[in-house]
């Protein structure tokens, strides 16, 4: 394979494991995909049955935008039959995750990863009526750019369309009573936007518990002044909202307790 596509796979396979290390993952569950460069039409994953704890570079599947598997058997549609014993070494993938891939990337010519989780924290927020509010420095960061979906687990074509009428215009996606999507030009902002979106919620909800349980109301920022501080943050020649401030710190936490993700 070329350069530039094993570069994509270490990349992605960092993805994994720090959503593993930072408890992002869902068991076998989830998914993180990321484009090749130079080949805009495919993308990588993980093969179906893999812990993220487990994946590692050449583990990973190349896809087209057809939703086609160019690398492995074929998709594994559930069959009650299969065993992932005797099947191992195989690389398998889902239709949802395939969808996903084939959706986000088709749409959006600008995203090159995506991940796709469902944390605990994000689903609390994404149950109630109303919406991630500015009551964190970490809701202010990312605020603006998130859309809100309805879960749907039949994904035919009226909710693939309107999923890419939602991806279109937001780097993140909540879906309702389900998980998340965290858009990004690089690894590094994907899981940047991933990390302080669950962050955001996470306060959210402790904070929520914490009014309640003093009979309070919660206290987010004016939107004026979110709008404030987020020309700011814009602005700032110091410290930069895509990840790339943290970025090489998480690869050298990677290189530390599992190097073995770049092989």
């Amino acid at each position: 394979m070329s350069e530039e596509e094993w570069a994509a796979r270490v990349e992605l396979a960092a993805l994994y494991r720090l959503a593993d290390h930072y408890a992002m993952s869902d068991i076998v569950n989830q998914t993180i995909c990321a484009r090749i460069p130079g080949e805009p039409e495919r993308f990588l994953m993980c093969p179906r049955g893999r812990m993220f704890e487990e994946i590692r570079a050449s583990d990973l599947v190349k896809v087209d935008l057809d939703g086609t598997v160019l690398e492995g058997p074929g998709i594994w549609d559930g069959d009650a039959d299969w065993d992932i014993a005797a099947a191992n070494g195989e690389r398998w993938v889902t239709h949802g995750a395939v969808n996903l891939g084939m959706w986000i990337f088709g749409t959006r010519p600008d995203c090159n990863v995506f991940i796709h989780a469902h944390d605990e924290e994000v689903q609390a927020v994404s149950a109630t009526e109303g919406r991630l509010q500015a009551v964190s420095q970490a809701a202010v960061y990312l605020g603006h750019l998130i859309g809100y979906l309805d879960y749907d687990f039949a994904e035919d074509d009226d909710y693939a369309d309107q999923f890419c009428r939602t991806v279109a215009d937001h780097d993140i996606i909540v879906a309702r009573n389900h998980g998340y999507y965290t858009l990004g030009r690089r690894a590094s902002e994907a899981f940047f936007r991933a990390y302080y979106l669950r962050e955001a919620c996470s306060v959210q909800v402790k904070a929520a518990a914490t009014a309640a349980g003093l009979g309070e109301r919660l206290r987010p920022i004016d939107p004026q002044r979110v709008a404030m501080l987020q020309d700011q943050m814009a602005a700032s020649g110091h410290y930069a909202y895509d990840g790339s401030t943290e970025w090489a710190a998480l690869l050298r936490k990677l290189a530390r307790i599992c190097p073995d993700y770049a092989t």
